[in-house]
């Protein structure tokens, strides 16, 4: 299908405007607002029950993860023999 992009533009240019298109802008912004207004409480209240709940599992689960990593993982030295990160004891085991 060979089209020319110009021709079809102009012509679509040329037809006649819907009768409706001037009042259409006007009843968006009028539905847009009225969903704002009946929803703005439960947003609100919503978005404040996640935050509260995000902090809450964050402290926890920061917790007890804090926890469990200092009793299983031994302290890093960097001169030190305990260095199970290092290079040479990484590459040993290939």
């Amino acid at each position: 299908m060979d089209m020319d992009l110009d021709s079809a533009l102009r012509r679509l240019a040329e037809q006649p405007l819907h009768p409706r298109l001037a009042e259409l802008e006007g009843d968006v912004m009028r539905l847009i607002a009225a969903e704002q207004r009946a929803g703005s409480g439960v947003t609100l209240r919503a978005g404040m029950l996640a935050a509260v709940g995000a902090v809450v599992l964050g402290v926890l689960g920061g917790g007890l993860s804090s926890a469990a990593a200092t009793a299983q993982m031994p302290t890093l030295t960097p001169f030190g023999p305990a260095t199970p990160l290092a290079p040479s004891t990484l590459l040993a085991f290939q």
